[in-house]
C-alpha cells in the first residue's frame, strides 16, 4: 500500500469520500468525511493482514449489542485498496472528546459520578457478553449529544480462564484511572487534597487500582451517590451547535503538544467549536459545589446516570411484581390440570452423568416461568436475509442438534444466525462454550432479547 496520505480525496465503497487524513497509526489511519446527512464524523481504516473477517466479526457483535453507552456505527465493511484488503468503519458524529475537557481542568464531583455511571454500564456489558476493551482511557470517551460513549472498535474477545478474568480486572483498574484523572488530572492520589477526592471515590479510586474492587464494588459505591441530594438531576439546557459551525469545522487532531505528543491519540480530538457538551473553567474550594470548579454543561451525565438508574430500578420492580403473579397464575393452572411435578434435583458432580433426551435437553434451554430473559446463543451476523439462511441451512447439516435458525431482532438491521432457541442465561453461556469447541466462531455469544 501506498502512504495514507496519498489516500486523501479517494473515494471508497462508491459513497464514502476520504476527506483529509486526521491520523495515521501504523496499519490504521483516521480520516475525516462526511455521514449520511452530510454532517462531519470520521471513518478509521484498517489494513488487514488475514484478520479482516475476525475484525468485522468484533464490529458486528457491537452493532448486535445495540447499546446507548458505545459509539454507533453508522457503517462498515471491507474493500481493497492498491489490491490488499482493508476494513473500514465510519463513526457518528460527536460532539466533544474527554481528553481535551481533562486537559484544559478537572471536572467537578457530581459530573464525575455521572461520568462513571455512564462507564460502569458500558464496562459491564462488555464482560457480560464475553469481550475486553483494553482502551478506557480519556482520549476514547465521547459526548454525543447528552450520552457518554465509549470505542465499540477496538473491543476485543476476552481469552477464558484465569488470563481473561486478569484481563478484565485491568479495564477496571483503567476505569479507576480516568476517574481520577477526571477529579485530579493526575494519575496518583499521592499528594492530592481530600476535598478533590471525596468518598466514595478515595475508595473507587484506590480499590479500583490497586484490583481489590471489580466492577460490582464500584458499582455498590456509585448506587450510594444516588441518595445524595447533591447528586440530583436538573433540567438539561442543550444548546445544539448550528448547522453553519458543524460544517466549518471539520473534526480534526488537537493541536496543543501537551494532548498530541502526551496522548499519541488514536482517535481524533474534536475541535473546541464542535463541544455542545462540555464548557466552563475556574477554581474550587468545596468539592460539592454545584457552581465553582471545571464542569460538564449542560449536566448531560447527570440526568443520564439517574434516569438510568431509576429506569433500571422500576422495571425491576415491575419485572418483580410481574413474575410473581404469572407464576401464581402458571402454578394454579398446573396444580388445576395435571399433578404437581417435582423441580428437577441437580446432579451431584460426584455422581456419573444420566443420559439426556432430545425433549429433556430443550427443556434445560428454556427460561423458567416467569422470566422476562430470553437469552439466545448468537453464531453468525448478517445483512441480507439470504445469506442468513444459507448459512443456517450449511449449519444444519453439519450440526443439526444445534437447532440453527435466523432471528431477526425487532428495530435492528440485521439478520442473525442463532443456535439452541431460547433459553437461560447460564444454559446459554454452556451452549457458546460447546459451540465455539465444536469449531464455530469464537466470537459466538449470548445476548439477552427480552420479550
Amino acid at each position: 500500500m501506498q502512504l495514507w496520505s496519498d489516500y486523501e480525496g479517494v473515494t471508497i465503497d462508491g459513497a464514502i469520500r476520504l476527506q483529509k487524513l486526521l491520523l495515521p497509526e501504523g496499519r490504521s489511519a483516521f480520516f475525516s468525511t462526511s455521514g449520511p446527512k452530510g454532517e462531519p464524523t470520521v471513518v478509521r481504516l484498517i489494513e488487514c493482514h488475514f484478520d479482516e473477517d475476525e475484525i468485522l466479526a468484533r464490529w458486528r457483535c457491537v452493532a448486535a449489542l445495540n447499546h446507548p453507552q458505545f459509539l454507533r456505527f453508522e457503517r462498515y465493511g471491507k474493500i481493497e485498496l492498491d489490491g490488499g484488503p482493508v476494513v473500514y468503519a465510519v463513526f457518528e458524529k460527536v460532539d466533544a472528546n474527554l481528553a481535551e475537557v481533562v486537559d484544559e481542568g478537572h471536572l467537578t464531583v457530581k459530573d464525575v459520578a455521572q461520568l462513571a455511571f455512564s462507564l460502569v454500564t458500558a464496562l459491564d456489558v462488555l464482560h457480560t457478553h464475553g469481550f475486553i476493551h483494553e482502551h478506557i482511557e480519556p482520549r476514547n470517551i465521547f459526548a454525543v449529544g447528552n450520552v457518554v460513549k465509549l470505542r465499540g472498535d477496538c473491543i476485543r474477545e476476552a481469552p477464558e480462564g484465569e488470563e481473561g478474568r486478569a484481563m478484565k480486572q485491568r479495564d477496571v483498574r483503567d476505569l479507576a484511572a480516568v476517574l481520577l484523572q477526571a477529579l485530579t488530572q493526575g494519575h496518583s492520589l499521592d499528594g492530592v487534597p481530600d476535598y478533590l477526592v471525596p468518598p466514595p471515590f478515595d475508595q473507587i479510586i484506590r480499590n479500583g487500582l490497586d484490583g481489590t474492587w471489580g466492577i460490582e464494588g464500584i458499582r455498590a459505591a456509585l448506587e450510594g451517590l444516588l441518595r445524595s441530594p447533591r447528586i440530583a438531576p436538573k433540567p438539561l439546557n442543550v444548546a445544539p451547535a448550528t448547522p453553519a459551525a458543524a460544517e466549518e469545522k471539520t473534526p480534526s487532531i488537537s493541536t496543543k503538544p501537551s494532548i498530541r505528543s502526551a496522548m499519541q491519540l488514536s482517535l481524533p480530538v474534536i475541535d473546541k467549536d464542535l463541544k455542545a457538551g462540555f464548557s466552563g473553567t475556574s477554581s474550587r474550594k468545596d468539592a460539592w459545589d454545584e457552581t465553582p470548579g471545571f464542569s460538564l454543561r449542560p449536566d448531560w451525565v447527570v440526568a443520564v446516570g439517574i434516569v438510568a438508574a431509576l429506569l433500571v430500578l422500576s422495571t425491576w420492580l415491575l419485572a418483580h411484581t410481574w413474575n410473581k403473579r404469572r407464576q401464581k397464575s402458571t402454578h394454579a393452572a398446573a396444580a388445576t390440570s395435571e399433578p404437581a411435578v417435582q423441580p428437577a434435583k441437580q446432579i451431584p458432580t460426584n455422581s456419573p452423568p444420566q443420559p439426556a433426551t432430545a425433549a429433556s435437553q430443550r427443556s434445560n434451554l428454556l427460561p423458567r416461568n416467569g422470566s422476562r430473559a430470553v437469552w439466545r446463543v448468537i453464531v453468525f451476523t448478517y445483512d441480507h436475509k439470504r445469506d442468513a439462511e444459507k448459512k443456517v441451512s450449511s449449519l444444519a447439516r453439519s450440526h443439526p442438534d444445534l437447532r440453527p435458525e435466523v432471528f431477526a431482532p425487532r428495530k435492528h438491521a440485521s439478520y442473525l444466525v442463532s443456535i439452541g432457541g431460547v433459553m437461560s442465561r447460564d444454559a446459554a453461556d454452556a451452549l457458546v462454550r460447546r459451540a465455539r469447541s465444536l469449531g464455530l466462531p469464537r466470537d459466538t455469544y449470548a445476548q439477552n432479547y427480552s420479550r
